[in-house]
């Protein structure tokens, strides 16, 4: 499976689970995962869906990454991230998520959803997983038998109006899926932690009004649109990335299952996303057959 990989050259800080410059260890491993969920508790930022994932799963490693901030590898559940953003840029612990930016904090939740979506689709198995984890599974199937399956893309991502149709292969479905929530994910938590720099407290209706407003430009402007990296080697050649069309960006129910269970957000934040992203969805292309 092809890597899926962080982009804007910013940080996807980690460096929680089995380090390449530290001693490994279970004890290690464990504590180390505690400790950011206790930090990110202690911040407001969401941990259901992290107490989900065993510990062991993903082998994190730091480098001197030169063109990407991470990369996550799930055929072997492995994540790389940047160097300089490890403790003291050593290489061996996670920087204290109070001391990193908000670009950083909203990064390093994207590559965790990577690792969620890649535990629930490829670790112990549905036997295992919450009620939670096995509906937000159930939903991911679903959306990768039809709305990213058979989609439009943008062949050149800065003529929007131009449109391609492709038929995805089921590892394509899932990269599209896994990078279009993912995005979104580390979208919601940057304007959070900017909404709110004081400190992520209680929504009030002006937040969620101005939240409203932005969501809706960055799901008008393009920003919230995932991408696949083509099956086809012939592809690869002409384009490394395949950006997907707006027609098959995030759907409403995407945003609000991704907004309660994920993201931990009130109801009312959660029906306020469904609404906005159902207003600023595309709607000028034809909708695509499903299989």
């Amino acid at each position: 499976m092809k890597w899926i990989l962080a982009v804007l050259l910013l940080g996807a800080v980690l460096g929680l689970n089995k380090f390449a410059h530290s001693a490994p260890g279970p004890d290690r491993t464990v504590n180390a995962w505690l400790n950011l969920i206790d930090q990110a508790e202690a911040l407001h930022l969401p941990t259901g869906f992290l107490k989900e994932i065993d510990p062991d799963f993903v082998t994190v490693t730091f480098e001197d990454l030169r063109t990407y901030a991470a990369e996550y590898h799930p055929e072997d559940h492995r994540m790389i991230l940047s160097l300089r953003l490890s403790f003291n840029k050593a290489g061996g612990a996670l920087m204290d998520l109070e001391r990193m930016t908000h670009h950083d904090v909203s990064l390093l939740y994207h590559e965790l959803f990577h690792s969620y979506l890649d535990y629930i689709f490829n670790g112990p198995g549905p036997g295992k997983l919450s009620p939670q984890a096995n509906h937000v599974l159930s939903f991911a199937r679903e959306q990768m038998r039809c709305h990213y399956r058979f989609v439009r893309i943008n062949p050149i991502r800065q003529r929007r109006d131009m449109t391609e149709i492709r038929f995805l292969s089921q590892e394509d479905s899932w990269e599209v899926l896994n990078e279009t929530w993912a995005v979104f994910v580390g979208w919601q938590i940057w304007t959070k932690l900017e909404q709110q720099a004081n400190g992520i407290g209680p929504w009030t209706d002006p937040l969620i009004d101005a939240w409203a407003t932005l969501l809706s430009e960055a799901n008008t402007s393009g920003e919230l649109l995932g991408y696949y990296e083509p099956d086809d080697p012939e592809e690869r050649r002409v384009a490394r990335k395949r950006f997907i069309a707006p027609s098959n960006g995030l759907t409403p129910e995407g945003a609000e299952l991704l907004l309660t269970i994920v993201l931990e957000e009130p109801d009312a934040v959660v029906k306020e996303g469904g609404v906005v992203i159902k207003a600023s969805r595309d709607t000028t292309a034809e909708a695509l057959p499903c299989e």
